[in-house]
Parts: C-alpha cells; structure tokens; sequence
C-alpha cells in the first residue's frame, strides 16, 4: 500500500484543479465533476466490488467519450479510475474471503 495513490486525494485534487471551468453548465468539466463526485461516494461506500467497477466503467467512458484523449484531464481521470479499480480488487479480495470464511464455519 505504501506509494499507491489515494483515489479519494486524486479526485479531490482533480475537483479543484476543474472547480472555476466546472460552473459552465453544461461544460465538459461540470459534467466531468458530476462523475467524480459519484465515483468518490462509491469508493468511500464501498459496497461491492461490482459497484465500484461499474462506476470506474462509467467513469472511463465519459472521459474517453468528452475529453480529448491526448490531454492531461484525461491522463489525470485514468489515474483515478486506475487506482479506484485496485479499490474494488482489494473490495473483492475481501469479499471472496469472507465467502470463505463463512463456507468453512458451515462446515461446507
């Protein structure tokens, strides 16, 4: 875990650096500020590992869908959706252990 970085500090770094072209409704950017505030939610929820995967899939098709694909926005929403998918890994690893867990106190 040590050098991974924080989606949660990339999305909020991501929001500021968006924050004064954002309030252009309709503008990539407060499109773009819609997606990450979810995504956050998701990631800070952490319901399943299905959830976040979903939303990291939303999130990539937005950027590749509004953003210019060679920009630094872009590069900086695959980071987030790169770190946010090892989230869900780690989500399902726990997830699948549990399941373990819970099979072996059955007897199963």
């Amino acid at each position: 875990m040590v050098g991974m970085p924080d989606p949660i500090q990339l999305i909020g770094e991501l929001l500021n650096k968006v924050s004064a072209q954002a309030d252009v409704q309709e503008s990539p950017e407060w499109y773009l500020r819609s997606y990450l505030v979810d995504y956050k939610r998701t990631l800070l929820r952490r319901w399943s590992s299905q959830e976040i995967e979903f939303a990291t899939e939303a999130l990539m098709r937005f950027c590749a869908q509004a953003l210019d694909t060679h920009g630094a926005l872009y590069r900086e929403c695959a980071e987030i959706a790169e770190e946010g998918a090892k989230v869900g890994v780690q989500l399902k690893a726990g997830e699948g252990a549990k399941v373990g867990v819970q099979l072996k106190a059955e007897g199963r």
